[in-house]
């Protein structure tokens, strides 16, 4: 049942049965800056769910929401595709994370803020979505990164989402 179907009417027209909206994933574009956090050797070591920093949006955020991942820079672009694994918490950084980290400051931050887990289900190292299509194409050129790229996490519509999909190859 879809949310404007409820606001009709909360139950089934057939049975009379209360029903229930499944909600569904919200879709997000999270930034690193490879001056900060060397994630591209970190994804040549492992593959592992990954630790990220939740700065914005943190009540927005939760388990089971998709994700974009943008690296920032001379070959900006978006390099995988993932799932948020868990509710964003207050959790000291993974042990296991925290050698991809240039400087103390950054990894001291998620001792103050909040970060969810992300497993990625698709990685495009050697064809990213570079920064130069996403100008070019209608639906991405409004993505909140091109406008504001000084945040770590940003909102992406569904439509967007979709977008990202088709280009990056599902």
């Amino acid at each position: 049942m879809s949310v404007e179907q409820r606001k009709i009417s909360p139950f089934c027209p057939a049975c009379g049965t209360l029903l229930n909206v499944k909600p569904q994933p919200k879709h997000w574009l999270f930034q690193f800056n490879p001056s900060v956090y060397k994630w591209f050797d970190r994804l040549k070591e492992t593959k592992e769910p990954e630790q990220w920093l939740i700065s914005q949006h943190v009540q927005l955020i939760h388990k089971g929401d998709l994700v974009a991942i943008w690296g920032s820079g001379q070959k900006a672009g978006i390099y995988a595709l993932g799932k948020v694994i868990t509710n964003p918490k207050k959790n000291p950084l993974n042990l296991n994370q925290e050698k991809y980290f240039l400087g103390a400051d950054d990894i001291s931050k998620f001792q103050e803020k909040y970060s969810a887990f992300v497993e990625y289900f698709k990685v495009c190292l050697e064809k990213p979505l570079l920064q130069e299509e996403c100008n070019r194409d209608n639906i991405l050129l409004n993505m909140q990164v091109l406008v504001n790229a000084q945040e770590t996490n940003f909102r992406l519509t569904f439509e967007q989402w979709s977008r990202i999909k088709a280009l990056i190859g599902n």
